[in-house]
């Protein structure tokens, strides 16, 4: 028997500490409820661990940036629910108007009123926003580079593919005109001359004792209700004049376009013979003539082009549609004919991140739906002819803003299957690394007691061990 080495001891004071290390990371775990603590615990588990963590906190916050597209939405839609229900007072009072009924005084308050409702159109497609950003004026529909100033796109459908666009104009767009002759500028309208002028059906009165400025005072405040100027001009049109100055008399219409006219009726000859209606020189107007230039990357083959007035639309198949609008007071005087390009960007939809990875992206687009992109901002109630019109530019406004809502409510069904779809990926994904990385209680609880127990027998074989070198006083003491 040795007793410089206890050998016994020592092997059982190794088995305590390797017992208790592990004690203590049973205690370690749980405690804390992670399976690993350290590095060391599961070099390549924690490698994965890590990874998994960052995808499911995406996950997470593309689940919410989902539902932040879902409410953009449904902000953008509650706006155009308002349109609809303005767009309807607006066909009801233009059915309204369509009967001939209705005095001048009545046309005036039906006008009134619709053009409040064409001011609130306006302002909700101005203020509608979310978080600071406008909704419905445009600002997140794609933009477009137009190399003529002249001309601006006033929508570009979703199946408009990015490129460059060549377009030519070679015929621009003219207004309607009447011209008359003035016989006298002096003249005062006698008894027997008094009587009505009837504009494209809307009857202005002429009385006795009114003279010439009179009558043409008359004639600017009525006709302009009905979207005619009336000016007398030395060059055409182009310039105003004083009445008294013997230049003839314009009527031109403020819209551009064939389906403009200026049609002059007087059934009182003298009248007509004072105001030189007898002589007067009708110009209809005319719609702007324009051809596409197919490229690989701009128009097809297969796309058509039509105008109204100033207004150039563009279609194709799938639902490919452009509509572009010339601004005549922008283009140069003597142009007649010129050639643009038109630059469709990806830029400007608003980007919805609804995956945790790079391209997992929904874009919303939303139109300007305000008056003048809905074709309402310039509705006349003043003879069944002109409110027959405006029901139908009501009518494709009301189609307008459902195609739009109806685009809407695909996008949020699709936002709302992401977000499902996300839940589902996160739940999975957390349950897997849940398997890593979380200590399973009852598991390690069971560890922890046998632990225990082999440590509360380690304590004792180590003081049985420092017993045995005691037997040697036995011998000693023979």
């Amino acid at each position: 028997m040795r007793i410089n080495h206890n050998s016994l001891a020592l092997n059982a004071s190794d088995h305590f500490a390797r017992i208790n290390s592990n004690i203590s990371k049973s205690m370690e775990r749980l405690s804390s409820g992670s399976k690993i603590t350290s590095p060391a615990d599961d070099a390549a588990g924690l490698a994965i661990s890590i990874k998994m963590n960052e995808q499911i906190r995406g996950l997470g916050r593309a689940a919410n940036n989902s539902t932040d597209g879902i409410s953009v939405i449904q902000s953008a839609e509650g706006g155009m629910e308002e349109m609809h229900s303005i767009l309807g007072r607006m066909r009801e009072l233009a059915v309204k108007a369509a009967n001939d009924v209705n005095s001048e005084d009545d046309r005036d308050a039906i006008q009134e009123e619709i053009d409040a409702l064409v001011e609130e159109l306006n302002q909700i497609a101005e203020t509608t926003s979310f978080n600071e950003q406008k909704l419905l004026d445009g600002s997140l529909t794609r933009r477009t580079l137009i190399s003529e100033p002249s001309m601006s796109t006033t929508y570009v459908s979703t199946d408009v593919k990015e490129g460059v666009y060549e377009l030519d104009v070679t015929e621009m767009a003219e207004q309607a005109k009447y011209t008359i002759g003035l016989a006298d500028s002096g003249a005062t309208i006698t008894k027997e001359q008094e009587g009505s002028l009837f504009v494209n059906g809307f009857q202005v009165s002429i009385t006795e004792g009114m003279t010439m400025s009179d009558v043409y005072e008359e004639l600017q405040v009525h006709l302009d209700k009905i979207g005619i100027t009336v000016m007398a001009s030395a060059d055409g049109g182009k310039t105003p004049a004083d009445f008294s100055s013997g230049a003839p008399v314009y009527f031109i219409t403020k819209e551009y376009g064939k389906s403009q006219k200026i049609e002059i009726e007087i059934f009182n000859d003298e009248l007509a013979g004072v105001l030189g209606v007898a002589d007067g020189d009708e110009e209809t107007g005319k719609d702007c003539v324009a051809s596409l230039n197919v490229t690989a990357n701009g128009f097809s083959e297969s796309a058509t082009v039509s105008t109204d007035g100033n207004k150039i639309s563009v279609t194709d198949r799938n639902g490919f549609e452009m509509q572009i609008e010339i601004d005549p007071e922008m283009v140069a005087e003597g142009t007649t004919s010129f050639s643009t390009t038109i630059e469709v960007l990806s830029a400007g939809t608003m980007i919805i991140q609804s995956g945790s990875n790079s391209g997992e992206e929904v874009s919303i687009d939303i139109p300007a739906v305000d008056a003048h992109s809905l074709g309402v901002d310039t509705l006349i109630m003043y003879t069944n002819e002109y409110a027959s019109k405006a029901i139908e530019a009501i009518d494709a406004a009301v189609v307008k803003i459902s195609n739009t809502r109806s685009k809407l409510g695909a996008y949020e069904n699709r936002l709302n299957d992401v977000f499902d779809n996300l839940e589902v990926q996160e739940e999975s994904m957390t349950a897997a690394y849940s398997r890593i990385m979380d200590t399973d209680m009852a598991e390690e609880m069971t560890a922890y007691t046998q632990e225990d127990v082999l440590s509360q027998a380690a304590i004792s074989m180590i003081q049985k061990s420092l017993e045995r070198p005691e037997s040697i006083l036995q011998l000693l003491q023979q």
